[in-house]
């Protein structure tokens, strides 16, 4: 069958339009995920939430906590209120720049400028600050051990956020949080 130029281009048109808005939709969002693939998370089995704070938004926290849940349960642990193996603690900037401080008793919460960890030293972490300047778009996601009170995985989306969009906007949200998930170790 001979193609002229015309049916080629009207064959390549749509193409090149889903390419370009699947294009725009992955720039849109944005995901890093930090933790030392050294570390064995098999001996993880539970999961508790740390205390939230108020926050001006309480149904989409209360949306980002149960995805997170679906997410941790779906790699096989459990949520409990007693001793857990790990804490799990979300924050993020809806509005505009937010400070996030740390509670010293339960974690250091280092910046989100790099890799926190020592590959020589799986127990390792970097120093800590006072308190995380977190950008407008963001949701940071920390995954920490307990016991040893450290940061063992963390996740971070940024995305355009619309608050007057709630509805498209959790949708952005659940999206960014499975894909961080999608890189939590299996057992």
């Amino acid at each position: 069958m001979k193609c002229d130029r015309r049916s080629a281009w009207l064959y390549l048109l749509p193409l090149t339009c889903l390419f370009l808005t699947c294009v725009a939709s992955v720039q849109a969002q944005k995901i890093r995920v930090e933790y030392n693939k050294k570390q064995d998370f098999s001996g993880f089995k539970t999961y508790s939430w740390m205390k939230q704070s108020a926050n001006s938004h309480p149904f989409m926290v209360m949306d980002i906590m149960g995805e997170v849940d679906d997410q941790l349960q779906s790699k096989g642990l459990t949520k409990t209120t007693g001793n857990p193996d790990l804490l799990v603690n979300a924050y993020g900037a809806l509005d505009g720049s937010l400070n996030v401080s740390y509670d010293v008793n339960v974690y250091a919460m280092p910046g989100l400028d790099g890799p926190w960890w020592d590959e020589g030293d799986p127990g390792a972490i970097g120093h800590g600050s006072a308190a995380v300047l977190i950008d407008k778009g963001t949701l940071v996601i920390d995954v920490v051990e307990r016991s040893a009170k450290k940061l063992r995985w963390r996740g971070v989306a940024q995305a355009n956020i619309d608050p007057d969009q709630q509805e498209k906007s959790l949708e952005i949200i659940e999206k960014a949080i499975i894909k961080m998930f999608k890189q939590y170790p299996s057992k």
